[in-house]
């Protein structure tokens, strides 16, 4: 038939495999990369070059960034929720910037983090926020505005009171990462769904993490951390699909110029069709086509499933790196106490039929087959890096999406109704200087008709401590730091990250 038609012949030569079988390995090689397989080494080298490049550059613009360690004080008397704590984070959103090309694929610029603490030393527990130098102003105007009552501290790294090197003779130490279980527009248990409809009361989410924090011994540390990146609104996207997929919506597609051209042969011929034959009866085409949505088919679940996404997409959200890590002395390490207690506050922000967290086993510091102890070493000297530098990508890949109500019903002041006496609160109320302050004019030396203005401070004024830093250890010293919290006395631990 092909004959017939006028076509070629297709003829393949199968003998070349039996050339490459029978030559050595080398020469095997060489007839491969000779024969165009030194395009895939080309592409393989370029593409490692270019990930490399990117590497380092960003690692180049990241030693320049300045952090700065700012601890918390929670308000005494607070009553407000989790709500407030949306602001914050709306707040904090304008921490996202756009880079030009050159600045991205040549200075290494990019997005940074930011990162939200909750640290327990011996029991005493510590709200802390570290951001980059240049967000200072503005992490303490969201903070500030909020809650005026509440006190901003810089302070240092609490981190480098631990070793840096595992595993460790005197010390043991536990940590996890935390992924979500679903797809990232699928949101988790917020903070509407912890008040009592019946009673009208709000039950805190923060109460159960707070009161197992609180709970461990002098020698014991509990820290949780949520690394946060300002993100567009790209991720929203995704969400929409979702959306269209549940409700069975026909999405439309997106016509392209080649799509448009080889229509209009079509077009013309179907309208030469209608002049010709006349259009078909009823007139429109469409009418056949259904509902344009499923809704009014669906069980009342899967609706709450929609509106659930709707409501997550339609907030501001921040990639997140979830972190949980618990360190002690191996006298007093107790693992139901640091670890299982934890996951178990963190579970009531599950929801089965939308979202829930899941702990990424392959960074988790646990092995059970092969060099166990080698594994378990190799997991932890990674998670506790990744941890000390806040890294927004170290681990299970660059994290999940969460949105400021999700945000704020993990992170967020404890109400007054708490009853968490060992969270550090502020010793007084944060007031302006008196608008009559007293002044002293006397006359200048250099002339009589100058004045010189010398203020005096009333003695009740509140003077603010200045914090002196200590000198930086080095990172990798491997050894504790002399504020570890490993002593039995009472009291506050030395190296608790206040002023």
């Amino acid at each position: 038939m092909l004959l017939l038609l006028g076509m070629p012949d297709f003829v393949i030569d199968l003998s070349v495999l039996d050339q490459i079988a029978n030559a050595t390995p080398l020469e095997s090689f060489w007839f491969v990369f000779s024969h165009g397989g030194w395009v895939i080494v080309l592409w393989a080298l370029l593409l490692g070059t270019w990930r490399y490049w990117n590497f380092y550059i960003q690692n180049a613009y990241a030693e320049t960034v300045k952090y700065v360690m700012l601890a918390v004080d929670v308000p005494k008397s607070n009553e407000n929720g989790p709500l407030v704590a949306e602001n914050i984070f709306s707040h904090l959103a304008g921490g996202h910037g756009t880079t030009t090309l050159y600045q991205k694929y040549w200075q290494g610029k990019h997005q940074l983090a930011l990162s939200l603490e909750i640290v327990s030393i011996g029991g005493y527990i510590q709200f802390i926020i570290r951001c980059p130098q240049d967000w200072r102003d503005m992490v303490e105007a969201a903070v500030y505005a909020q809650y005026p009552d509440a006190e901003l501290t810089e302070i240092e790294d609490y981190v480098r009171s631990v070793p840096q090197r595992w595993p460790h003779p005197e010390y043991t130490f536990f940590g996890l990462e935390y992924k979500l279980h679903k797809h990232e527009v699928y949101p988790i248990r917020t903070y509407l769904e912890f008040e009592d409809k019946l009673m009208g009361e709000f039950r805190d989410p923060m109460a159960a993490l707070l009161e197992t924090m609180g709970k461990i011994n002098a020698g014991e540390q509990i820290w949780v951390q949520f690394v946060l990146t300002p993100i567009d609104d790209k991720w929203k996207e995704a969400g929409d699909k979702i959306i269209n997929k549940l409700v069975s919506r026909k999405e439309k597609k997106k016509e392209t110029i080649f799509g448009k051209i080889l229509d209009i042969p079509f077009i013309i011929l179907s309208t030469i069709s209608d002049l010709v034959f006349g259009a078909a009866e009823g007139g429109d085409k469409k009418s056949d086509d259904g509902p344009p949505t499923m809704m009014m088919h669906m069980t009342p679940g899967e609706k709450d499933i929609v509106a659930a996404i709707e409501r997550k997409i339609s907030k501001i959200g921040f990639r997140v790196k979830f972190r949980i890590m618990y360190i002690a002395k191996n006298e007093v390490y107790h693992k139901a106490r640091g670890v299982g207690a934890v996951i178990g506050a963190t579970k009531q922000f599950n929801s089965i039929h939308l979202n829930r967290f899941s702990i990424q086993k392959k960074i988790w510091t646990v092995a059970y087959y092969g060099p166990v102890k080698y594994r378990v070493a190799q997991r932890q000297n990674k998670i506790m890096r990744a941890y000390r530098v806040r890294s927004d990508s170290r681990g299970a890949g660059p994290g999940f999406v969460l949105n400021i109500e999700e945000l704020a019903s993990l992170w967020h002041f404890p109400v007054i109704l708490v009853k968490a006496p060992l969270v550090r609160k502020t010793e007084a109320k944060r007031a302006e200087p008196p608008f009559s302050l007293p002044v002293s004019l006397r006359p200048s030396p250099q002339a009589h008709r100058s004045l010189e203005a010398t203020v005096v401070l009333p003695t009740a004024l509140p003077i603010k401590k200045v914090l002196v830093e200590p000198k930086e250890d080095e990172e990798d010293s491997g050894e504790a730091g002399p504020g570890f919290a490993g002593d039995t006395e009472k009291g506050p631990p030395p190296n608790l990250p206040i002023a």
